[in-house]
Parts: structure tokens; C-alpha cells; sequence
């Protein structure tokens, strides 16, 4: 949870300018939050594929970053020219890097990377983001590719890729920007 104290600047900065990035942070995180769930296909629920509708969210702080980071079902990842010829109504858009398929248990990670400052999302960053599997020891270097969803657009900008996950495993997710780093746990069904 984010509060003020999290927040707080030099002690000669506003208080109603803290509360404003304050404001402007929760608001970002609570719509990616709420984003996350958009524009996924729920038509497997019921039909025995958990891990095509399971998935986590978790939010971090730095001394410099504000970190929404996202484990969910594999995205389909669309280039500029790809997403121009299919005109695609979910997945995402590669803005820079590559992205890998979705396939068997394969899960979708992702790193939506804030200036704790401005609230302003970054996409001039290039954070390292690797997934330690708990359960089986295996350790996965996620591809950080910089996109962003095909029907949201730039207000979703974000860093991962798709890589493979078995399922019922619990997974702590690393997110390193600069010298600064995160680490979130969570379970994946």
C-alpha cells in the first residue's frame, strides 16, 4: 500500500503538492489495476484452463519508481506492421524489443514503471525483470520489451514479455530500474 509517507519529498516541498503526485500515483496504479482485466477472453473459464484466466497484480515502490507489475494469461504481442495489417482488438503493440508466442502455459509479465516525482509513466527506462519459480527452482530472465495494449494504447505503457509458467507454483517476480530494485511474491493457479 501506497501512503504519504511513501511520498514525501524535501521537507520544503507543498503539502498539496504531495498529496497531488500522491493522488496522480494511486490513480495511475488503480487504473492499471483495473486495466488488467479488460480485454482478456474469459471463454476458457469453466472449461478446466485456469491458467488461461489466473494471474496477479502487485504494487512496489523505490526511492525513484512506483512499479505496477502484472503476471496474467499469455498476450498475443502484435509489431507496428503486424498490428496495422490484423488490426487486432486485444493483445499488445511492441513499441521496442521482440515478443515472444503465447502458447502452453505460457503467462504474460509485465512492468508498468511510474516516476514516483511526476506520477508520469516512463518509457525510458530499461529495467531488468526475471521470475524465480518457488516451487520448481527455476529461474527465468523475462525479455523486457517496451508495449503497450493494442485497444488502451500509450496510457498503458510497459515493459515484459510472454514466457512459460507451469502453473500451480508460487513465483516472486524481480524488477530492477537502475541501482534501484523490487521484488514482489505471488501464486500463480
Amino acid at each position: 500500500m501506497v501512503t504519504i509517507a511513501t511520498i514525501r519529498r524535501s521537507s520544503g516541498t507543498d503539502p498539496f503538492v504531495r498529496l497531488r503526485r500522491l493522488g496522480a500515483l494511486l490513480g495511475c496504479a488503480l487504473s492499471l489495476v483495473a486495466c488488467s482485466g479488460l480485454s482478456k477472453d474469459d471463454s476458457s473459464a469453466g472449461h478446466g484452463d485456469v491458467a488461461a484466466v489466473a494471474g496477479w497484480t502487485r504494487i512496489a515502490t523505490t526511492r525513484s519508481y512506483l512499479v505496477v507489475a502484472n503476471v496474467l494469461p499469455g498476450e498475443v504481442m502484435f509489431t507496428a506492421a503486424e498490428a496495422e495489417a490484423a488490426h487486432p482488438t486485444e493483445g499488445e503493440l511492441i513499441i521496442r524489443g521482440i515478443g515472444d508466442r503465447v502458447g502452453p502455459n505460457v503467462r504474460h509479465v509485465e512492468a508498468h514503471v511510474y516516476d514516483r516525482a511526476t506520477g508520469l509513466p516512463l518509457s525510458n527506462v530499461k529495467p531488468t525483470i526475471s521470475l524465480l519459480n518457488l516451487t520448481t527452482g527455476d529461474h527465468i530472465e523475462v525479455e523486457s520489451t517496451l508495449m503497450q495494449d493494442v485497444n488502451i494504447g500509450a496510457p498503458d505503457i510497459h515493459y515484459g514479455n510472454n514466457i512459460a509458467v507451469v502453473g500451480n507454483s508460487d513465483v516472486r517476480l524481480t524488477v530492477t530500474i537502475n541501482d534501484e530494485e523490487v521484488t514482489l511474491d505471488g501464486h500463480l493457479d
